[in-house]
């Protein structure tokens, strides 16, 4: 029994409810941008994308504070580390007061002659010790003598000094009054290290949060400003920017075709109507992303506006293509197998991301499949059942044939000539732009400001921070072994340093010397018996006290009996988080990194690397070189897919020059479409591929729709302004698109705006269609 509209109605917007009612208790939305990454196939790409989602550079945030006084920033600083220190959010924060680091100092302290690469048999003999006397005196005769004074009875031979100067960057920033400040002395500077990893963004945003709420009770938010820098902070940045964008681009083209669709119909009743099959795909296209994935990238949702402007090429094709009085139901009858086909191609067009092994494409591509499925079992269930004749009897009847006063003046084979030589020009201008067709850098698919990335860089050279660009990589077996490659690693660094190839580095083994050093160090360190006579010797002549260094005897006897540091002692620490950070497992075995600063020259310090043994990870490079090769297999895929449309068509159409007619305006399209790309300077991407594989789904329906059976006439005329509607339909929600900060939507927006286009002026130019005698 047929139910009656309204019931039907009221069910499936009750089914809609319930479902958007699921997504609100279930949805997760994430931002994290290696979901866009492709999957990482050899261990350098599995290297990048642990360091990009996790990495010690990921968890780094840069901080300034200016606007105040050098007293008062000092001040500010040391409130805000206190603040941050107590939140709970961060394993380390460091603005350069020492004082506050009391867990770091007291484990150096315990630890420093197992720590300390200065620690050699003669640097306790007596004329080792006599030298470290006497640079002592100097010292406490300096300026910093008031400070150093307390540590001299304990640290006489200055391993303490020796650490301070190996785990602070010479690079970094001054320090004035206890902390640090900029080379200009107009800001003062901390740089914070996340609990949460930098993939985290929830965790970030809060951390971030915690950072203004403790600047603006630190007594400066009046007179002074905060700036904040890092992958975590960026990463916050672009959710909030996608987010915005998802609901503004949803909404105004959401706006724009229900405008195209009101001027059409002049019927609300319709234009209700039409919205049915549109819900219908975006909630159906999100759940199955949320049930596969088990969440949504933003990136995704935003992407869900383009299904506006493809599932409402349905009903516009349905409702347009009916005759004045016909049922809707009849229409269907008339037209199904055409409705059907167009349905089907785009659903192939999009099976090339969904089965992709590449997360964020694969989403978008199970997006596209459930929701114009769904939407064309909306269409075709609900606008026959819901919608009579006499509700689009007011719709316009038709539009001037498309280009027709231009194509009637051009016989047929001279159109197919023009075309040939334009596409062999546009093919002529791709090939002569190989060297500069794709873009694969990352970093231009960024949605944050140049302004943000010159903040950046600029905290980060203020800073001494470690670049995301560099890592030295020494791989072995088990962590000992890797230790030990990372102190020869660090001997290697040392004589970049000094040749000037290289800024700066920071190796796992400055936390945790291997155990094989360890030893070492401890059997260098005497006896107490001879410790003594070589203290009393180095004391003669000396203005210091002969009792004054008992610490110092008893400490350097307590670390030749003890046992080594191991990396439990470390934790819960920020030496202990700095070297999970440098030490990681990879797979069987481990991974010593070397964030690097400064780096001269790549090419050349990446050759000399492989020479000593090592490996120099460029992540820039590595990351392009991962994108590079999902690029060709995305090709490949683009390929399959368009074969699989061709061979779908050929079966439909049984007719290899009506198949040819469907394919080759849309084919062209695509090329067409690539040379304007080129032309307005933009180098392809990833999402220009998957853009491309949108074009020739919509591209499809119109050549499908010029290319169906149909009488001329009337007829005609409605296919022409049902080809209208959705291209207009469709270059609004792209168009919206086109305005997007975002560049992976931007780039999306541009190709398909300007290839369905170009598509449906090709269909209109070269459609056949069969002929049928009017009904």
């Amino acid at each position: 029994m047929r139910l009656p509209r309204f019931a039907l109605l009221g069910l499936w917007l009750l089914a809609l409810a319930a479902g958007a009612a699921w997504l609100h208790g279930h949805l997760r939305v994430q931002t994290e941008m290696t979901v866009f990454l492709p999957p990482s196939a050899t261990p350098a790409q599995r290297l990048l994308v642990g360091q990009l989602r996790e990495g010690v550079v990921s968890r780094l945030m840069l901080i300034e504070m200016a606007g105040a006084t050098a007293p008062e920033l000092a001040r500010a600083s040391r409130a805000l580390a206190q603040r941050l220190r107590e939140s709970g959010l961060f394993s380390s924060v460091a603005n350069g007061d020492l004082a506050a680091m009391a867990a770091e100092r007291d484990l150096i302290l315990a630890h420093r002659y197992l720590l300390s690469p200065a620690v050699q048999a003669e640097r306790f003999s007596a004329a080792g010790l006599a030298a470290a006397l006497q640079e002592s005196l100097e010292l406490l005769a300096s300026p910093a003598g008031a400070l150093l004074r307390p540590s001299i009875p304990l640290d006489p031979t200055g391993e303490l000094r020796e650490l301070s100067r190996l785990m602070l960057p010479s690079d970094g920033p001054q320090l004035r009054h206890g902390v640090w400040f900029g080379r200009d002395g107009s800001s003062a500077l901390l740089v914070a290290e996340t609990r949460a990893p930098g993939f985290d963004v929830e965790a970030q945003a809060r951390a971030a949060a915690a950072v203004r709420e403790a600047f603006a009770a630190s007594g400066v938010a009046c007179c002074g400003a905060i700036a904040l820098a890092g992958p975590g902070v960026f990463a916050v940045q672009m959710r909030d920017a996608i987010e915005a964008e998802s609901w503004r681009l949803s909404l105004a083209a959401a706006v724009l075709v229900l405008l195209i669709l009101a001027a059409a119909y002049r019927s609300a009743a319709a234009v209700g109507v039409c919205a049915l099959p549109v819900a219908t795909g975006l909630l159906v296209g999100v759940a199955a992303v949320a049930l596969g994935f088990g969440s949504v990238h933003g990136i995704t949702l935003a992407f869900g506006a383009t299904l506006i402007g493809e599932a409402v090429d349905y009903p516009s094709y349905l409702l347009t293509s009916a005759a004045p009085g016909e049922p809707l139901e009849r229409t269907l009858e008339r037209m199904g197998g055409t409705l059907r086909l167009a349905v089907l191609t785009t659903i192939f067009g999009a099976a090339a991301m969904a089965f992709s092994s590449f997360a964020g494409l694969a989403q978008l591509g199970v997006l596209t499949i459930a929701g114009v499925a769904a939407a064309g079992l909306a269409t075709a269930w609900l606008l026959p059942a819901l919608l009579p004749a006499s509700a689009i009897r007011l719709k316009t009847r038709g539009l001037p044939p498309l280009l027709t006063p231009l194509l009637a003046r051009i016989p047929g084979p001279a159109r197919w000539v023009a075309a040939a030589v334009l596409l062999a020009a546009a093919a002529g201008f791709i090939a002569s732009r190989q060297d500069r067709l794709w873009d694969d850098d990352l970093a231009n698919l960024s949605p944050l400001p140049e302004a943000a990335k010159a903040l950046d860089r600029r905290l980060r050279g203020e800073l001494g921070a470690p670049d995301v660009r560099y890592l030295l990589v020494a791989r072995a077996a088990d962590r000992e072994a890797a230790l030990q490659a990372s102190e020869a690693a660090a001997r290697w660094l040392q004589d970049r340093v000094q040749a000037g190839t290289l800024a700066g580095f920071d190796v796992p083994s400055s936390y945790l010397p291997s155990q094989r050093t360890q030893a070492a160090r401890r059997a260098a360190l005497p006896d107490a018996a001879t410790l003594e006579r070589n203290l009393a010797a180095a004391l003669k002549g000396s203005p210091f006290r002969a009792g004054t260094f008992a610490p110092f005897l008893r400490d350097v006897a307590r670390a030749r009996g003890g046992v080594l540091l191991e990396a439990e002692a470390l934790a819960g620490t920020a030496l202990g988080l700095k070297l999970s950070g440098l030490l990681v497992r990879e797979g069987e075995g481990w991974a010593a990194l070397a964030p690097l600063r400064g780096v001269a020259d790549g090419a050349g310090l990446s050759r000399e690397a492989r020479a000593a043994g090592f490996e120099l990870l460029d992540l820039k490079e590595e990351s392009n070189r991962l994108v590079s090769g999902y690029r060709d297999q995305s090709l490949w895929l683009f390929a399959l897919g368009f074969a699989c449309i061709a061979a779908l068509l050929a079966l439909s159409l049984r007719s290899a020059t009506r198949t040819a007619r469907v394919l080759l305006p849309v084919a062209g399209a695509a090329l067409l479409d690539v040379a304007l790309l080129l032309l307005m300077g933009r180098a392809l991407t990833l999402f220009n591929l998957v853009a491309l594989l949108l074009v020739i789904g919509v591209g499809l329906n119109y050549a499908l729709f010029f290319e169906r059976p149909q009488a001329e006439g009337d007829e005609r005329a409605r296919t022409r302004l049902a080809v209208a509607v959705c291209a207009a339909s469709t270059l609004a929600v792209f168009g919206c698109l086109m305005l997007s900060q975002t560049p992976v939507l931007r780039a999306i927006g541009e190709t398909v705006f300007f290839g369905c286009l170009l598509a449906a002026a090709l269909s209109a130019a070269f459609a056949g269609g069969y002929t049928r005698k009017s009904q």
